[in-house]
């Protein structure tokens, strides 16, 4: 029975900043135990040096090989924009999803993908803030929900549509810092989705600190880094019982409580944290908006956030829970 090819037109819930690393390269993906290959638009052609350093931001990025002619009306499609020269990082709005599929099965397989393509793309979405923490500052306006995929067969020369989607509009904001997707993140945000690997209940708490940092919610989003912070520390000690074989670690969990506790306990069994004054950058920003009712600035929640999300790298630098 032949092969055919089933094209997907990946659109994101939020443009990806992307760095020239990424740009162009192709990762496997697997979506309702569909196997298939996705990949990111290029760089359009730059000269060595460009006399206006802003002509190449006014060009558009080049669609994947097997879609650079596709239009949409009359124009070609619009996959994604360079955001710096000569840096070359750019923004995705767009990428591509290739499914070999035997010809009787394109109906179904379309349909099957369609039905998986949510729990993938939120899941993939995910990834790439933990991995770059991109659009985990930004105020988005417009549909701020999974992204949504286009699928296309084609038939003699003529691209046909398969149940096409209402398309989304989006603003974003980028941050300063350098949260630019790498193809090294890239890859592993697309094998994580892909096998349905969940993160961790630590990170789902610090993606809950980023979506209430998104909504100005400063308040919730201090709680939630602090728990799961906590949390975090709470599975580093239990691991560092386990190694120095102490008994009775459940009465120490039960005197040294709640973050500071849990700090103190950390020092006393000797694990090694970086030299910092955690009380003022962590535990009293908690412990003020928990017992006094406080309400944070941005600034507040932003530090917060940070050094949370540092600890959290340095004790659980794995993402996703183990699969039993």
């Amino acid at each position: 029975m032949p092969e055919r090819t089933l094209y997907g037109i990946v659109e994101f819930s939020t443009p990806l900043l992307c760095s020239a690393d990424a740009l162009g390269q192709t990762v496997d993906v697997s979506i309702e135990s569909h196997a298939g290959k996705l990949t990111l638009p290029s760089l359009p052609d730059w000269e060595e040096q460009e006399e206006d350093r802003f002509a190449p931001l006014r060009k558009p990025l080049l669609g994947p090989a097997p879609a650079q002619t596709w239009k949409r009306g009359e124009g070609l499609i619009h996959w994604g924009q360079p955001k710096s020269y000569p840096a070359r990082d750019a923004s995705v709005k767009l990428s591509l999803i290739e499914f070999p599929l035997h010809s009787n099965d394109l109906e179904s397989g379309a349909k099957e993908i369609y039905e998986g393509f949510g729990k993938w793309v939120a899941l993939f979405e995910k990834y790439i803030m933990l991995l770059t923490t991109q659009n985990t500052r930004a105020v988005v306006t417009g549909n701020d929900g999974p992204g949504r995929i286009e699928l296309l067969i084609n038939e003699n020369d003529e691209l046909r549509h398969i149940s096409r989607k209402i398309s989304q509009s989006f603003t974003i904001e980028i941050s300063r810092n350098d949260e630019t997707l790498h193809l090294e993140q890239l890859s592993e945000a697309a094998r994580l989705s892909s096998h349905g690997f969940l993160p961790r209940f630590e990170y789902r708490l610090l993606l809950e600190a980023y979506a209430a940092r998104k909504r100005e919610d400063y308040r919730k989003a201090i709680i939630e880094a602090a728990t799961a912070l906590e949390i975090c520390l709470t599975a580093r000690i239990m691991k560092e019982f386990e190694t120095q074989r102490v008994s009775f670690g459940e009465k120490l969990l039960d005197k040294f409580r709640m973050l500071g506790g849990r700090f103190e306990l950390v020092r006393i069994l000797g694990i090694s944290l970086p030299d910092k004054d955690y009380k003022s950058l962590v535990i009293n920003p908690r412990n003020d908006v928990i017992h006094r009712a406080d309400f944070p600035e941005k600034a507040l929640a932003n530090q917060v956030i940070s050094e949370v999300r540092e600890l959290l790298l340095l004790l659980s630098p794995q993402f996703y829970q183990d699969v039993p």
